[in-house]
Formats: C-alpha cells, sequence, structure tokens
C-alpha cells in the first residue's frame, strides 16, 4: 500500500535527522535565545512580559525555519549523493511516494522540534510570571503550518537543483514571503505601471507568510480568531499542495544518472 510505504520513509526520516548534529546545536541557540529574553527583559522599562513573548515566539519561529531549511534541501540529495535512492527506488516505491514520505517526515520531525522549543519557553514565561496570554498557543501551531510551506519550498527547488542554489532560493523566499505587503504596497505607491503589475504578481503568486504570522498580535495579547486561523491553515496547505505537486512531476522527470 502507498500509505504504508509513505509512513515507512517518513519514519526513517525523522530517525536519520534525529542523528544529525546539527539539529542538536539549533536547539541549544533557540533556548539560548528563548533565555535570553530574561536578560534583555532587565534593559527595558516596558511591560517584562511581551520582551519575553516577543523573543521566545521569534526564536522559536527563526530556527524552526532554519532546521525546515537545512535539513529539507539535504532530505533529497543525501539519497543520490549516497546512491541510497537507487535501492529505494529498485523497489516497489514509486518517486511520489519517496518525495511526500521524506516531505511527510520532515514535518514530523519540526513539529517534535516546535514542540520542545515551545515547552521551554513556557517555562520561562512561567518562572518569570508573565502572562500566558490565549493566543499563544496559536501562534506557536502557526509558526509550524508556516514551516509546513517552508518546507514545501524547500523540497520543490531540491527536487532539481542542488542543495546550495535550493538553499539559496529558499532563504530568498523566506525573506520575500514576510515583505511582500510591504513591496506591493510600495508598488502601488510608484508612478511605474510596470512596476506596479511585477509587485502584484509577486503579492499573489509567492507564498505570503504574513497571512501566517500570528506572533505580533499573541505578544500582544490580541484575541485571535479561529476564523483567521482556520482561512490562514488552508492558505498555507492549498500552498504546500501547490509545491508539492510541483516537486513530484520535477522529480518524477529527474534523470539520476
Amino acid at each position: 500500500m502507498s500509505l504504508q510505504r509513505i509512513w515507512v520513509l517518513a519514519f526513517n526520516t525523522v530517525r536519520e535527522a534525529v542523528r544529525d548534529k546539527l539539529l542538536y546545536n539549533l536547539l541549544m541557540f533557540a533556548a539560548l535565545m528563548i533565555g535570553s529574553s530574561i536578560f534583555l527583559a532587565q534593559l527595558q522599562i516596558a511591560d517584562d512580559g511581551r520582551i519575553y513573548r516577543d523573543v521566545g515566539l521569534s526564536s522559536i519561529a527563526f530556527f524552526g525555519a532554519l532546521i525546515a531549511i537545512f535539513v529539507g534541501i539535504n532530505l533529497v540529495y543525501r539519497e543520490i549523493s549516497q546512491r541510497t535512492v537507487y535501492t529505494m527506488l529498485s523497489k516497489p516505491v514509486r518517486r511520489w511516494e519517496f518525495l511526500v514520505g521524506k516531505y511527510t517526515g520532515l514535518l514530523a520531525l519540526l513539529a517534535i522540534e516546535v514542540a520542545i522549543m515551545a515547552v521551554f519557553f513556557f517555562g520561562v514565561l512561567l518562572s518569570k510570571g508573565a502572562e500566558v496570554t490565549p493566543g499563544l498557543p496559536w501562534a506557536i501551531v502557526m509558526i509550524w503550518v508556516e514551516l509546513v510551506v517552508i518546507t514545501g519550498v524547500a523540497m520543490f527547488f531540491s527536487s532539481f537543483t542542488t542543495p546550495y542554489l535550493a538553499g539559496m532560493f529558499t532563504v530568498a523566499l523566506w525573506i520575500i514571503g514576510h515583505l511582500l505587503a510591504d513591496l506591493r504596497q510600495f508598488g502601488m505607491t510608484s508612478d511605474s505601471g510596470a512596476l506596479r503589475a511585477v509587485t502584484e504578481a509577486l503579492y499573489w503568486s509567492l507564498p505570503n507568510l504574513d497571512r501566517l504570522d500570528f506572533k505580533g498580535d499573541a505578544a500582544a495579547g490580541n484575541t485571535i480568531e479561529a476564523a483567521r486561523v482556520a482561512w490562514a491553515t488552508l492558505y498555507a496547505a492549498l500552498y504546500s499542495g501547490v509545491l508539492m505537486s510541483g516537486a513530484m512531476l520535477l522529480f518524477q522527470r529527474r534523470d539520476f544518472r
């Protein structure tokens, strides 16, 4: 069954990734960044709780994205460079099953990593007596949802190019994805019709990661509506589906010789 093969590939992906020292290093730096909010709070006159929440959520998002990018771009390349992909595909494993299995495994790994960082984050909040606002769990869930899209971008580029180029393209889209609203606004205020058309096209075609960013509202204690979460999750699911469909199509046509 396809589903069984996908789950086996996903489990092996998690098991292999857990052995990677890069994950532990990134988790350690994430813990240090979250812990540094205690020091930063002592330097500010503003609400300490807001600083704890801001730094904690930003650290989870930043280091989660690094894991998604650097692990995601190497998932396929490592199998090809080590020639283990030939063994897998010589068995009754289709190429799309191989890719979906790797993608699913990385998403499971990211869920574990985000959960670990979230536990440390809430531990800092509780130890300092900072308010745990109702929006924090939603914000953390949406961080993982954003990582679903970032991982899809990484898998898409890694399906047909080298890890170096895939990493460059993915990082670029990660950064641009948080600036699309500003780019669109810049284009709208421009006198150039061509620039307005380009920025509008980029706004609607590239992954708009700002739609998935709930960190500011959660840190400020603002109410986060369930409908907003649902629409953002649907957007991420559809965009990730398009990315993975493209990745599977390109990977299907890739020549391993």
